[in-house]
C-alpha cells in the first residue's frame, strides 16, 4: 500500500489543459493539450509567461529537453514525438511512436543517455528509443491503468542547479525512474533496468497528469483545474 501525501498548489498554467511538465534550469516547461496546441516555459515563481512556442502536436502530453537544449513534445493522438528548436518553435525531427498500429499514443517522456524514454499507457510500457532513428532499445512495464508522467530521480540533476542545458543533460547511468498513474494516483519508482517496483506514493488532491521532479520535489499538473502543484520526493 503506497503511502499518502497531501500536495502544495502553486498557480495555474495559462493555457487550457496542461498535460506535460518538465524542470529545467531556466525555468518549468509546459505542454498543453488544448487547441491551438502549445509550448510554454513559465518562472517557478509564479507561473510567468518565459517563452511561448506553437507545435503541431495533437493532445500532447509529454514534454522534455534534450542536451542541445531542444524541446521534445508526444503528441498522442498523431502517435508521434515531435522535436522542437527552442528559440522558435521550428520543428527538427519528429518519428512514430509503438505501438504501431495506433492503438495508443505516448504521453509522459524524457531524456536520458542520448534516448528519449515515454510512457505508452494503452501499450503498459514505458519505451526507450533513439531520437535520430526511433528504434526502440527496450521497454519496461508501466504499473496502473492509465500510466502518464515520468521523471529520473537522480538527485544531482534536480538540485536547482542553473548549470548550461548541455551539462545538465548529459549525465549518464540510469537512476530510479518514477511514473505515475493518473487514475489510481499512485507515483510508482521503478528500476529502469527491469522496470521492478522500488517504492511508491499515493497523491491526494489534484488529479496527475505530467511531472516532473525540481529540488527535491514532485511537480504535478491537473489538466482540468490547471494547478501546478509540488510535494517532497520520498527519501528511504
Amino acid at each position: 500500500m503506497a503511502s499518502k501525501v497531501d500536495p502544495r498548489v502553486l498557480w495555474k498554467t495559462p493555457g487550457p489543459q496542461p498535460n506535460g511538465l518538465q524542470a529545467s534550469p531556466e525555468g518549468l516547461w509546459v505542454i498543453d493539450q488544448k487547441e491551438p496546441n502549445r509550448i510554454y516555459l513559465l518562472r517557478y515563481e509564479d507561473g510567468a509567461v518565459l517563452r511561448e512556442l506553437p507545435t503541431r502536436a495533437h493532445h500532447a502530453s509529454g514534454i522534455t529537453i534534450d542536451p542541445r537544449g531542444n524541446v521534445w513534445v508526444s503528441s498522442t493522438f498523431t502517435y508521434e514525438l515531435i522535436c522542437h528548436d527552442r528559440e522558435t518553435g521550428q520543428e527538427l525531427a519528429a518519428f512514430p511512436t509503438p505501438p504501431y498500429d495506433r492503438s495508443g499514443g505516448a504521453h509522459g517522456t524524457e531524456w536520458r543517455n542520448g534516448q528519449l524514454w515515454f510512457n505508452v499507457p494503452k501499450a503498459g510500457k514505458i519505451f526507450a528509443a533513439d531520437p535520430d532513428t526511433g528504434k526502440v532499445a527496450r521497454a519496461i512495464p508501466a504499473y496502473g491503468d492509465r500510466a502518464h508522467g515520468v521523471a529520473w530521480d537522480d538527485g544531482q540533476l534536480w538540485t536547482g542547479d542553473a548549470s548550461p542545458i548541455s551539462s545538465w543533460r548529459s549525465a549518464v547511468g540510469l537512476p530510479a525512474l518514477w511514473s505515475i498513474d493518473t487514475n489510481k494516483r499512485v507515483i510508482f519508482k521503478l528500476d529502469p533496468e527491469s522496470g521492478a517496483i522500488l517504492d511508491a506514493v499515493g497523491c491526494a488532491g489534484p488529479e496527475p497528469h505530467g511531472m516532473t521532479i525540481w529540488r527535491g520535489q514532485f511537480r504535478l499538473c491537473d489538466a482540468s483545474t490547471r494547478e501546478v502543484y509540488v510535494f517532497d520526493v520520498p527519501r528511504s
